[in-house]
């Protein structure tokens, strides 16, 4: 599920030329351009949509309160992003879409988790 929404540009890196810093919602996130099919600029808005990338194992836990966040961890792409489970989607400060919460985490369906994810993916998309 791709949901198209719109965020502003605020930090193009300038080592990593992927790494670019949005701010959607009032919330600040370093994600991984890999889509990205016109000059974008710091200060600008954009219509995005957003895929988390998990390589390795999923680390999935449920939550003793109602939280819904998009934490970084370190400096690089990785994040905990807390919400709400409802089947395979996970409710956060946007919507993300996985089918494996739901075939292995069925069991967590209607409660609050938080998910590590190694990188925020946002692809531009055309206007």
């Amino acid at each position: 599920m791709m949901t198209k929404l719109y965020a502003l540009v605020k930090k193009i890196d300038d080592n990593i030329e992927e790494e670019v810093t949005l701010e959607l919602n009032g919330v600040e996130l370093t994600c991984f351009a890999g889509v990205c099919p016109y000059q974008i600029q710091e200060g600008k808005e954009y219509p995005v949509s957003f895929e988390l990338e998990i390589f390795d194992d999923y680390c999935v836990e449920e939550l003793n309160e109602e939280k819904v966040a998009l934490e970084r961890i370190g400096n690089d792409f990785s994040y905990w992003v807390a919400g709400r489970l409802d089947g395979s989607v996970i409710h956060s400060v946007i919507q993300f879409e996985d089918e494996i919460l739901m075939s292995d985490y069925g069991y967590l369906d209607g409660k609050f988790i938080r998910m590590k994810v190694d990188r925020i993916d946002v692809e531009f998309l055309k206007f």
